[in-house]
């Protein structure tokens, strides 16, 4: 049991430090221009429940926070970004991650299902090439 929690609270851990990385990306505007930016939980939220509902797993999160990193350095000195950039960067990341360590699409075909009533598969896509 204690080894259970020990491994859940390892996995909020990456949670959080995943929220607050992508958090930091870049400067973004706080106001909820477009309907979809309503929609949107706080980003941590949206992490958590990405992770729990996509059945993600802890590698995948560490390989898209490389990407979110890399991503970080190339950005142009003060880049800034709507509301849901964020949101965007990290599914883009977690998409590619996926796809890096699964030789299936599962994870990606359950990414797509949660976003639908934010992003559509034509927008998923859009983010996936923009990030490369």
């Amino acid at each position: 049991m204690i080894g259970l929690l020990s491994t859940q609270q390892h996995i909020n851990d990456l949670i959080a430090f995943t929220a607050s990385n992508v958090k930091t990306l870049l400067e973004c505007s706080k106001e909820k221009l477009h309907y979809q930016h309503r929609l949107l939980p706080t980003l941590h939220v949206f992490i958590k429940h990405t992770f729990y509902h996509c059945k993600l797993t802890p590698d995948i999160l560490i390989v898209a926070l490389i990407y979110l990193n890399r991503l970080k350095n190339s950005l142009p000195h003060k880049s800034k970004g709507e509301f849901d950039t964020p949101y965007k960067m990290f599914i883009a990341a977690v998409v590619l991650a996926s796809k890096f360590i699964e030789d299936s699409n599962t994870t990606t075909h359950s990414i797509h299902k949660f976003i639908s009533p934010l992003y559509n598969s034509r927008q998923v896509n859009e983010m996936e090439r923009g990030f490369l």
